[in-house]
């Protein structure tokens, strides 16, 4: 077995995909070619090297087209939002809904499905952008961060999938026959697709992560900071308490103060449970475990 055979049994082994491994096995071939002599060092070293290289770029190319897709999704929302919300008479949460009005048993529990599975994908989609962003000139990332990586992108997709399978849902019982159902019962359901068609890319970016050792950053790392007094705990309760005044606030514009205060109280809540529940899992509280 000649050098070259030696490398591709290597970059099998690593997980490299055939395309990218006919590419690299040819690029060397035409450099030891051109310089026969050329010392490129043990095939184990090299594929393990080229699969790190590759794995950390993945991880971050599927953060960031995760993050393009779900910001896509997020606007459609807004567009179903405000439309139900005039639809109604004001903003959905706020505004005044008729009570002759008939809504099914599963309706309100939908709803709930569909607030916490929204925030979710949009927390999850913005911290894989925020934390491939602060990664962006590391040549080989750590396998944790690129493990962070993954698993935002993953959570971010499937709340979102949920989100855009849940809505046009409960648009289409409220909307029976009106024009507004269009958006949610035509995108929605493509935008599904398309959520679901990016997780066979988070899939390879997981089998091909990088080795390099090392733990994950936590939610300080991904804001940039290095304030002792800025915790990982701190900084989502400081959060939670911006979400509720910010709530609150719309509440008294639309003159609906209490329902304000109540879905600040609900939106607030939903911040802390995520980091409380998923906060080692994302990489926003550090883990013992190694990832």
């Amino acid at each position: 077995m000649n050098y070259m055979d030696a490398l591709e049994v290597e970059l099998v082994a690593t997980g490299i995909p055939a395309r990218r491994r006919a590419r690299i096995v040819a690029e060397l071939s035409d450099h030891l070619h051109e310089n026969p002599a050329a010392e490129l060092g043990a095939p184990r070293d090299l594929a393990r090297q080229f699969a790190d290289q590759l794995g950390t770029r993945l991880a971050r190319s599927t953060a960031y087209r995760a993050f393009v897709v779900l910001a896509v999704a997020a606007i459609v929302l807004v567009v179903m939002f405000f439309k139900g919300g005039r639809t109604w008479g004001g903003w959905v949460g706020y505004g005044h809904y008729p009570v002759s009005f008939y809504f099914p048993w599963w309706w309100v529990p939908m709803m709930f499905v569909w607030f916490i599975s929204a925030q979710i994908a949009l927390a999850a989609g913005g911290l894989a952008l925020l934390r491939a962003w602060r990664l962006r000139r590391v040549a080989v990332m750590t396998a944790a961060d690129a493990a962070v990586l993954n698993r935002r992108a993953a959570v971010g997709l499937l709340s979102g999938a949920i989100t855009m399978t849940v809505l046009p849902l409960t648009h289409f019982v409220v909307y029976i026959g009106a024009r507004s159902d269009t958006v949610a019962v035509t995108v929605g359901p493509a935008l599904i697709l398309l959520l679901l068609a990016m997780l066979p890319d988070v899939l390879r970016a997981t089998r091909l992560r990088p080795r390099r050792e090392g733990a994950a950053g936590d939610l300080t790392a991904d804001l940039g900071t290095a304030d002792p007094h800025a915790t990982p705990g701190r900084i989502a309760a400081s959060l939670s308490v911006v979400i509720l005044l910010v709530m609150i606030a719309i509440g008294a514009r639309s003159g609906e103060l209490y329902a304000g205060i109540l879905r600040g109280l609900f939106d607030a809540g939903i911040c802390l449970a995520g980091f409380v529940l998923l906060g080692r899992y994302l990489g926003l509280r550090r883990s013992s475990v190694d990832l």
